[in-house]
């Protein structure tokens, strides 16, 4: 262990060579400045709870750090979090602190800078505009192994050979990007916390993340993203439970059987749907009948649960409105928000259904069959949604939704099953006052039928 007096002196060293770095770069020049609605300057220290992060990545080329930064800022983004990935070639410069304070001034509250920042000066330059701006910043420093360096680079040249110039020698260009680097490499010390280091692998025995001086919620969130292997290739099957009796009559939440047309739905999807290595339902007998007939083990869970909508639940749209017209008209203003009494908001079931998504992070081949509310804010994650508009995702019953992994982000297939069913997608109505009409407030209801009634399948 190194003598206190040692650390000390380190530790003034760095803290100088960062006000060096600031100065070199005219940061310290400026008067203080405005972040998130409050003033900031080099005296202020930043808020734990408000003040804007910046988040800093660090490690040699092929490491998996472009895949870690996207990862990031789409669980923070799902979360409610405003992130944007500023990507450099090799570390920020004093023009992508001027983006990211302009970001920051615009009422966002995460940087995510994806470059290398292979020299303690590289990072020591944002360390001091953080200083500067009272913001937050981590560094997330990745490392891997030959093996999955040699993976990643194969990965890096099929996207560059099919998205950019195809008369270029990519695998040429990436090799001698990965060997050039190596000299200049300075790993974070721990002084430089806070720091989360990822030992980077598909392997979960091999997969290994250390963190020293996190704090807060976004930072401890991020840590929680990176424990879980970034496994690169996926793919995801998706469905609500068939068309249910109480879907034919319009009432919503309940526990009721599969109509005849939901029986022929869960009989296609037999058919229709890859056999997958893991079957995740709700707990609830409609979704359980809906994947009974596929094999493969499967898991009933309390998470994939539709809406509780408390008092409400196995109401008719028009029932609520001639009960409980206020709650109706509050929903429809804010559905995000909106708590039914007794019941869940679509903010509960953002929070409920977290673990899913980390789970199916860490897997692939999931076939999950669940319900349109818990399905719209799991699809909110692949789609990049903005939680205001989680509410209005339409996922249509009797259809098969495929989400594959391509590269940072994720393709959504839908592959319709042509089995005759109701729509239960209902659009915000114009009117959304509590004294509106009857016939303002029924207006985007979707049609359905009073009694189950016979009905003929295709």
């Amino acid at each position: 262990m190194a003598p206190i007096a040692t650390v000390c002196e380190d530790q003034q060293s760095a803290s100088a060579e960062m006000s060096s770095a600031a100065a070199s770069n005219g940061l310290l020049d400026e008067s203080p400045l405005t972040v998130s609605g409050h003033q900031t300057g080099r005296s202020i220290m930043p808020c734990v709870l408000s003040a804007p992060l910046v988040v800093t990545l660090v490690g040699l080329p092929c490491r998996g750090k472009s895949f870690a930064a996207h990862r990031i800022s789409r669980h923070l983004n799902w979360k409610g979090e405003s992130a944007k990935v500023f990507t450099v070639e090799e570390a920020a410069t004093p023009e992508t602190l001027k983006e990211i304070l302009a970001h920051f001034q615009s009422g966002n509250n995460v940087a995510i800078i994806d470059g290398m920042h292979l020299t303690r000066l590289s990072r020591q330059l944002i360390a001091a505009f953080c200083n500067e701006t009272s913001s937050h910043h981590i560094l997330v420093e990745i490392t891997c192994d030959e093996v999955e360096v040699a993976d990643n680079m194969e990965r890096t040249l099929k996207f560059y050979e099919k998205k950019l110039d195809k008369n270029i020698d990519w695998r040429h260009t990436i090799q001698e990007k990965v060997h050039r680097y190596h000299e200049d490499y300075e790993p974070c010390s721990p002084l430089e916390a806070p720091l989360i280091s990822v030992n980077a692998s598909a392997n979960p025995a091999l997969h290994a993340v250390t963190a020293r001086g996190i704090q807060g919620a976004l930072q401890t969130m991020i840590l929680g993203v990176l424990a879980s292997p970034l496994i690169k290739e996926h793919v995801f099957y998706f469905t609500r439970h068939g068309e249910s009796k109480f879907n034919m009559m319009g009432r919503i939440g309940g526990d009721s059987g599969l109509s005849e047309r939901g029986s022929k739905y869960a009989e296609r999807l037999a058919i229709a749907c890859p056999t997958p290595k893991l079957i995740w339902t709700s707990e609830l007998e409609r979704t359980i009948a809906t994947a009974r007939a596929i094999p493969g083990p499967r898991t009933a869970l309390r998470e994939l649960n539709e809406i509780n909508a408390g008092i409400c639940e196995g109401l008719t749209y028009e029932e609520i409105q001639e009960r409980f017209p206020q709650e109706f008209a509050w929903r429809d203003q804010d559905k995000l928000k909106y708590r039914y009494p007794h019941g869940e908001s679509y903010l509960d079931l953002l929070q409920r259904v977290d673990n899913v998504v980390q789970g199916l992070m860490t897997a692939s081949e999931v076939l999950v069959v669940s319900h349109q509310a818990v399905l719209r804010c799991i699809m909110a994650y692949f789609m990049g949604t903005k939680p205001e508009d989680v509410p209005y995702i339409n996922v249509p019953l009797h259809t098969l939704l495929v989400v594959r992994a391509s590269g940072y982000d994720f393709e959504v297939e839908p592959v319709p099953l042509k089995v005759e069913c109701v729509d239960t997608y209902r659009l915000q109505p114009k009117n959304c006052s509590p004294g509106r009409t009857d016939a303002d407030a029924l207006q985007t209801v979707p049609a359905h039928f009073d009694a189950p009634l016979p009905q003929v399948i295709n």
